[in-house]
């Protein structure tokens, strides 16, 4: 009886083991894409009124003469955070403390006013996939987490969920996700408005192979700092 309670003991701690090391990551939720589309909303340096930002303002439903006067129609302007002038039809854009416009996303920081670029994820920092009509069906929510593997150089990534793209034709994945999975990214040089000013423009990214693991349910509605994500990423995966 010793022996076989031993034996056991012995089996069913070798059950747990492996079981504990083949559910570390829950293989039922991969997903996989060859097809790529880059998103700098959120970018703290997305936008300026002398067209000095990462895109051109035209990216954001922005118009040089709507730029420079700072007033644009409530349809105009999706790529910034704006508020109503007065009781008037016009609206204006939030501006930074260094210029460049408040760009927007869906809420990251709940709890930050619309003003504030806090409140919505940087894509320049924050490595993010946006969420779209597919990720919505299968339980992603906003802020939920991803682990990110670039099957073509061996890259990995913690990613979280945020933003919204209304069609599935391409996984779209901000600039800092990007960089992290060593993903080429195409820019082309721009002017600014008076042409007293050089500026780096993003323009797209190249497809590559990735795998993707998503939790569903793994976030609380609410963004996290990249050390949070990575974080939480690496407790889901297991590492």
């Amino acid at each position: 009886m010793k022996k076989y309670s031993l034996f056991a003991l012995c089996f069913s701690t070798f059950v747990s083991w492996t079981s504990a090391q083949t559910t570390a990551v829950d293989t039922t939720h991969i997903f996989r894409t060859k097809t790529l589309a880059l998103n700098l909303d959120g970018a703290r340096h997305a936008y300026h009124p002398n067209n000095e930002g990462l895109l051109y303002n035209l990216n954001g439903g922005i118009t040089r003469e709507e730029a420079t006067q700072n007033k644009f129609k409530k349809d105009r302007g999706y790529g910034i955070a704006k508020k109503r002038i007065g009781q008037s039809d016009d609206y204006e854009g939030y501006l930074q403390a260094d210029g460049y416009f408040v760009s927007q996303t869906t809420p990251y920081n709940r709890n930050e006013p619309e003003s504030s670029a806090a409140r919505y994820a940087d894509a320049e920092t924050i490595p993010y996939i946006t969420l779209s009509p597919k990720w919505k069906e299968r339980g992603i929510k906003n802020c939920d987490i991803a682990f990110v593997v670039n099957l073509d150089n061996g890259k990995k990534s913690a990613a979280i969920f945020t933003d919204y793209r209304k069609n599935d034709e391409s996984l779209e994945i901000s600039l800092a996700l990007a960089q992290g999975l060593g993903i080429p990214v195409a820019t082309k040089e721009g002017s600014s408005y008076d042409n007293k000013k050089t500026v780096t423009k993003y323009r797209g990214i190249a497809s590559r192979n990735l795998k993707i693991y998503y939790f569903k349910g793994s976030g609380d509605g609410n963004g996290k700092t990249v050390e949070e994500i990575k974080k939480a990423a690496r407790k889901l995966m297991g590492l």
